[in-house]
């Protein structure tokens, strides 16, 4: 058993669950720098390409909704 000066968090709190993924973190650092930078490639990916699909369907002709002149 953990003495008080040794242990600052309660067994399942929060703060125990913070530490534990700062012990995880550390002691993976290579894994969670390509994990990371795998969601920011991903994001930029999605991001850009809706971007590009929107410019792509703006329309150049008048409005669909006008109503045409016959």
């Amino acid at each position: 058993m953990a003495t008080p000066a040794l242990s600052t968090a309660a067994p399942g709190s929060l703060a125990a669950v913070g530490s534990a993924a700062k012990a995880l973190v550390l002691a993976h650092p290579i894994g969670w720098s390509v994990a990371g930078g795998a969601l920011l490639g991903a994001g930029a990916y999605w991001g850009i390409g809706r971007l590009l699909r929107r410019k792509a369907q703006a329309p150049d002709a008048p409005d669909a909704a006008a109503p045409a002149a016959a």
